[in-house]
């Protein structure tokens, strides 16, 4: 058996070394395979994953949009109620008085944030609560709690209430929303007595 010589065996270490160190023509193509179908993977997951993510996020701001116009529309009602509340036609239930109204509600409308809102979407007289049905109306309604039956009521003994009913339509972009983007609120509020002398 021949021993090799201290210089052969170093010259076969360098040898095996260099080619551990050199990736294989076959390992190369398998690595760039490997990379590449991790690639169309991704994009796969990514072409799943996106639509339902963008129904999410349009849902979320759907709702947003809904919810806002909820709530400004609910303090239009509260304001114009309030207003109402303090007014002294006589009668409360007239031409005049719904005519009021209306005016007063789209000048609160159009000075709020209300989403959607034109000014001058809310013309005429104001209708009664149950005749309040088209999506962009305004209705009121009065009645008498006790006491006399002249309104305003001409002192604290006397009780009448208003209400004031507000229909809207907030513009929508997912067609399957509940209720068609038609929303609507209600406040009732006690009648004031005229201020006395």
């Amino acid at each position: 058996m021949v021993r090799a010589t201290a210089s052969q065996q170093s010259q076969d270490v360098h040898s095996r070394m260099t080619v551990a160190r050199r990736p294989s023509r076959r390992r190369a193509v398998r690595r760039w395979s490997v990379r590449r179908r991790t690639r169309g993977q991704s994009l796969a997951e990514f072409a799943i994953v996106f639509p339902v993510f963008m129904i999410v996020l349009g849902g979320i701001i759907q709702f947003g949009v809904i919810f806002w116009g909820q709530n400004t529309l609910t303090q239009v009602a509260r304001d114009l109620g309030r207003w109402e509340a303090t007014q002294q036609f006589s009668p409360c239930d007239s031409a005049t008085s719904r005519a009021a109204i209306t005016s007063e509600a789209d000048a609160i409308a159009s000075s709020s944030t209300l989403i959607g809102y034109t000014p001058g979407t809310w013309t005429g007289n104001a209708t009664t609560i149950a005749a309040t049905t088209a999506s962009e109306a305004v209705g009121a309604d009065w009645a008498r709690s006790s006491g006399s039956a002249t309104c305003p009521p001409p002192d604290n003994s006397t009780v009448w209430f208003v209400t004031i009913k507000v229909n809207h339509h907030v513009p929508i972009f997912f067609p399957w929303i509940p209720g068609n983007g038609d929303l609507s609120t209600t406040a009732q509020f006690r009648m004031e007595p005229a201020p006395g002398p």
